[in-house]
């Protein structure tokens, strides 16, 4: 422990802050998350202050926490993802997609189901009884099963 607090006594050596920046930017190799990273570039920006700075050790490791935390909190904002600006929102309710649009039926929908395909899909439905050739908007999604409602002829915009 004495070696330690001998080691510190003065000032902690550039060559020091370097490494151990360096080591901390590997070590975010193998730990998810991008965590270390901040540390280190903390560290490394240290091992340049002191290269040029003459910083008692204790007020190299004030600076260092204070640059690590900065770094931190300024590295999560540019990194973290905004989940509303990206992505496609339908991209797990496929249904979704189809909301508002009018297609004709290839097969009668009797007892409140049926099927409607689209483009080379066919989709379970569940709306009101309508002979073959009737129009119907897609008004909801209910699981795999597309909620829908009949439409007049002209609406068709549902070429899929």
């Amino acid at each position: 422990m004495e070696a330690l607090f001998e080691l510190f006594q003065n000032s902690i050596e550039p060559w020091v802050w370097l490494a151990s920046g360096l080591v901390l930017i590997g070590l975010e190799l193998a730990v998810p998350g991008s965590f270390l990273i901040w540390f280190g570039a903390a560290a490394l920006v240290m091992g340049a202050l002191v290269a040029y700075f003459d910083l008692d050790w204790r007020w190299q490791l004030v600076i260092w926490g204070g640059l690590s935390l900065a770094f931190l909190l300024v590295g999560r904002r540019l990194t973290v993802k905004d989940d509303d600006k990206e992505g496609d929102p339908h991209l797990n309710k496929r249904g979704s997609r189809y909301q508002g649009r009018v297609f004709l039926l290839q097969h009668p929908l009797s007892h409140g189901k049926g099927t409607l395909e689209i483009g080379d899909s066919v989709w379970r439905i569940r709306g009101p009884d309508l002979p073959a050739g009737s129009s119907v908007r897609i008004i909801d999604q209910d699981g795999t099963t597309l909620i829908v409602e009949a439409a007049s002829a002209d609406e068709v915009t549902g070429t899929d």
